[in-house]
Formats: structure tokens, sequence, C-alpha cells
């Protein structure tokens, strides 16, 4: 008969808990190097990709790998990071989901010409925000440069 130890197997639930946390908190950490997080992003859940597509220092490289992924908010969160490339960008301009086109509307970082692409979409919300930025752009560019 095999004697079970009950502590280790708790043990190693609690040791899988912290690393856990720990991938967490560099995940959201915004002083989180690159490399770090781009190692997190082989390996993890939904959430935790989010997390790391959200965060400021996360490389083009891996927010192109991200917009790949099956999850929408994982997509979305891609679509509002500043560090998304040009060519990722239109990648989502056209993505199945209305949730990641609308978080590019939304985003203060595309190039005009997105803008008017997403003001010409199928979904007359992403379209109604689209223009709503592309508004707010107009104007703050008329109030620094008038005519």
């Amino acid at each position: 008969m095999i004697s079970r130890r009950p502590g280790k197997t708790e043990s190693i639930r609690a040791v899988e808990r912290e690393a856990a946390r720990i991938r967490w908190l560099l995940a959201i950490n915004p002083n989180t190097p690159p490399p770090v997080l781009e190692q997190l992003a082989r390996d993890a859940s939904s959430v935790l990709l989010e997390r790391i597509a959200e965060n400021p220092h996360t490389q083009s490289s891996t927010l192109a790998r991200l917009a790949d992924h099956e999850n929408a908010q994982v997509r979305a969160a891609v679509a509002e990071n500043m560090n998304v490339s040009l060519k990722t960008m239109w990648k989502l301009v056209r993505d199945p989901s209305a949730d990641v086109r609308m978080r590019l509307a939304e985003s203060y970082s595309v190039p005009i010409v997105i803008l008017k692409v997403l003001c010409k979409d199928e979904n007359p919300y992403v379209q109604m925000r689209a223009e709503k930025t592309l508004g707010r752009l107009y104007k703050e560019v008329d109030s620094v440069c008038p005519v």
C-alpha cells in the first residue's frame, strides 16, 4: 500500500498559485521588459494574454502574434496598444469581431486612413465610433492649427 502525503499536493498547488500570481503581476507591470512579456505570451491563458496585449512595453512582434489569437478580447487589447504596427492594424480592420474593430475605432493612435475605412464598416456602431474619433482628431488639429 502506497502512502500519500496530503501536504505535498497542497504545497504543489500553493507553488502553482504563486507562479500564476507572479505571471499576472509581470503581465500588468508597465516596467516589465519586452523579452519577459514575449516569454509570458508563449504559454498563457487568454486572460493573461489580454493583460500582456495591454502592456505598454509589449513589442509589435508580440502584438502581431497576439492579433491572431482565437479570443476576440485578446485581439481587442492588441488594437488599443500604442506599439501595434500598421500592418497589424490593417489586419484588425478586417477582424470578424465587431468588438475588435470597435476598439480600433476608439484608439487615439490609429492613423486617419484606418479610421476612414472603419467609417464604412458593416457595423453601424463601429462606423459611428470611427466617425466620432475622426471628428475629435480633426477638432484637435483645428485647435492647434487654425485655418
